[in-house]
């Protein structure tokens, strides 16, 4: 992939950078999260197509592109080099504060083939700068990728020998076993979590079964996606794709983790609906029992309450993104935010000067309502039964924002600190008030709650 580091997206007809990339000309250069992209050697951008605005950015390796942009009402211009632009996968590692005791952190977006290597590197600069007493990987919102890569990452965390998956195909004899081939790079001493959640999916949930199955960790969170599939991707022409599956996998105690069936049974007997199987409990490694079917069930389930409505009202507006912006406006140099009482009241003062509104869903159930009583000519008596309970919902609504504070505010730091510090300082600046993070910390420091959840007591 070739470009200078940025990732767009198109609000109010025009278009903002809404990611920078570390270590690229971008970067470098001194675009931010919340710049207004004007125009690109020349081809002004209004009303235009992201598409459009990326294949103008793109081009060959060491070529310059022009940028214009807009920042606090001011326009800027920027010459920047096109680079090889390389997703990390790895976007975090490192210790958590040191009141958490030797306990490491990796955060693993995705499985692609440099995968392996960069979670080696993780661990041989974790234990190179400290003594690793625990490590977390987190696989929250990992939607998975390379079988190869799951399997390579396992092999720096279990014993040498484990049976890692198995995978079958539609043939008898297509079973394939997958064993860990090396010694792990942690010793079984040093204690393991991983963090899932419903959007843990495929390769991230060959890691995390494996990692229960083994006994070798505790998951912690939610449970994942639910993905049993081993797929591969073809190339039918230059536009279109087209994603077969060849077989299934299961986790080392032999459980199928698919959430959906979506294929009927076939004279192979391959894809089958889950209820003609009668096993849905299986055992771990040391006797635990686990469940087969929609995803990996956490060792530790630590929910994550749902987005409230006046959340989604909130974010499909995008009154984060445009109260970010604001807000670095008005407070030139300010160094990292966290989400406190002074920000949500600012935030509340902005929602009310641009009069901010959103139709809930009980709304628009009353407006059916009227509109239907309207047709049918109701009496008035009936209209204002309706008019005063469209007061009560309003008057009730307006509660609706200070109810959900903690996931408003929580986007709104993490919104305005996108645009003032770096990608592995947001994380860290979100550590405090990651309510599942902090209990993998917790579980880790206490080895006799640790050895419970193993079923070692």
């Amino acid at each position: 992939m070739r470009g200078i580091g940025i990732s767009i997206s198109i609000r109010d007809s025009s278009i903002f950078i809404t990611e920078i990339m570390n270590g690229y000309e971008a970067q470098k250069k001194g675009l931010r999260v919340g710049d207004k992209i004007i125009d690109i050697d020349g081809v002004n951008l209004r009303n235009q197509k992201a598409e459009n605005m990326r294949n103008l950015v793109r081009g060959p390796v060491g070529t310059e592109v022009n940028i214009r942009i807009e920042r606090d009402g001011e326009e800027i211009p920027f010459v920047l080099m096109r680079q090889e632009i390389i997703l990390k996968n790895v976007s975090y590692f490192g210790y958590l504060d040191p009141k958490s005791d030797g306990i490491g952190y990796i955060k693993l977006d995705r499985f692609t083939s440099i995968s392996e290597s960069e979670v080696e590197n993780a661990i041989k600069s974790l234990k190179s700068g400290g003594e690793l007493k625990g490590l977390i990987l987190d696989l929250r919102d990992n939607g998975g990728g390379l079988l190869d890569a799951a399997t390579g990452i396992l092999n720096k965390l279990v014993p040498r020998n484990s049976l890692l998956l198995i995978t079958k195909g539609k043939r008898a004899d297509s079973e394939k076993k997958y064993f860990s081939k090396e010694e792990p790079m942690i010793s079984p001493d040093v204690a393991l979590a991983v963090l899932i959640n419903n959007k843990t999916a495929s390769a991230s949930e060959i890691v995390s079964g494996a990692v229960q199955d083994l006994d070798r960790g505790v998951i912690v969170g939610t449970k994942s996606f639910g993905k049993g599939l081993v797929q591969q991707i073809k190339d039918l022409d230059k536009k279109a794709q087209i994603k077969i599956t060849g077989s299934r996998y299961f986790t080392p105690s032999g459980r199928w983790i698919q959430e959906k069936n979506y294929f009927k049974e076939n004279k192979y007997g391959v894809f089958v609906d889950k209820n003609r199987y009668d096993q849905t409990d299986f055992k771990t490694l040391d006797g635990r029992t686990v469940k087969a079917y929609g995803g990996i069930e956490p060792d530790a389930e630590v929910a994550i309450d749902a987005e409230s409505e006046i959340y989604q009202g909130l974010l499909s507006k995008d009154m984060f993104f445009k109260f970010a912006n604001y807000y670095i406006e008005k407070n030139p140099g300010v160094k990292t935010v966290i989400p406190d009482e002074r920000l949500f009241s600012s935030f509340k003062t902005f929602l009310a000067e641009n009069n901010f509104s959103y139709d809930s869903q009980i709304e628009k159930k009353l407006k059916e309502i009227k509109d239907l009583a309207s047709a049918k000519n109701f009496k008035s008596d009936f209209q204002n039964t309706i008019d005063k309970l469209e007061s009560a919902v309003e008057s009730e609504e307006t509660s609706e924002i200070d109810k959900a504070k903690n996931e408003i505010s929580l986007s709104i730091a993490n919104e305005i600190n996108k645009r003032i510090i770096s990608e592995s300082e947001q994380i860290e600046a979100a550590f405090p008030f990651d309510i599942q993070l902090q209990r993998g910390i917790n579980i880790l420091k206490d080895k006799s709650e640790y050895n419970k959840l193993l079923g070692k007591m």
